[in-house]
């Protein structure tokens, strides 16, 4: 088995490890981000809390309503019980029992008012409860599944570093520290496959030479462009 051939079967590993970990990693800052169930939880909070106020609004207007329909029922008493037979009294009375019905009908328009603000702030609510329990819903599912995922993953990342250690082993010192600069330098790539004569990482035709050479079992020879080792399968 070339040397060659042990780095690029290690470069397979480490690949399908790094794109694991990558997604683990992207699982994690899923499963840690609830931003939007927060805001949902505040929105409907804060619709709660103004549903109350239109509430507290509305049972004021009415009470508001009934007071005066009360007074208007004890002017109307004392007007028509034949105990007030002074004409100035009664005119009074009458003034005042009209003037209490004048400002029964700003009342009753108030409580009018308020009933359609509170039925807004009702169906505001609702919208945002309902919202609310939608996406917690989704959010439970959603976790699910990435915590069925990202087990999975994990599974495999154990299999592929033992896979990766028994690779190792087999590989020199030197190929090692080799391979690991041109990772660190190359954005995790440091083994090239050469395909239909070129390097399959930068695409550059190469000289005959070098492709001889890249054949050889023993040897390690890296592209002229990328400095990537090159390997022929």
């Amino acid at each position: 088995m070339s040397q060659t051939f042990k780095l690029y079967r290690l470069q397979q590993i480490d690949s399908q490890l790094d794109k694991m970990k990558a997604r683990i990693a992207e699982i994690d800052v899923v499963l840690n981000d609830n931003a939007r169930v927060r805001q949902a939880e505040i929105h409907t909070k804060q619709a709660d809390a103004d549903l109350q106020e239109t509430r507290k609004a509305l049972r004021s207007a009415e009470e508001n309503v009934r007071a005066q329909r009360v007074k208007i029922e004890q002017t109307e008493a004392t007007l028509y019980s034949g105990k007030v037979s002074n004409p100035k009294e009664l005119q009074d009375l009458q003034n005042e029992s009209a003037a209490h019905k004048r400002y029964l009908s700003v009342l009753e328009d108030r409580q009018l008012e308020a009933m359609m603000i509170e039925e807004e702030s009702a169906s505001v609510y609702q919208t945002a409860s309902t919202d609310l329990d939608l996406l917690r819903q989704q959010f439970a599912e959603q976790h699910h599944e990435l915590n069925d995922e990202k087990e999975k993953l994990q599974k495999d990342v154990v299999r592929f570093e033992g896979e990766r250690k028994a690779a190792v082993s087999s590989i020199p010192a030197t190929d090692m520290g080799l391979y690991n600069k041109i990772r660190r330098q190359r954005r995790g790539i440091a083994v090239a496959k050469v395909t239909d004569k070129a390097c399959s990482a930068c695409g550059t035709i190469l000289s005959a030479a070098l492709l001889h050479a890249a054949r050889s079992p023993n040897e390690i020879n890296i592209c002229d462009t990328c400095s990537r080792i090159l390997y022929v399968g």
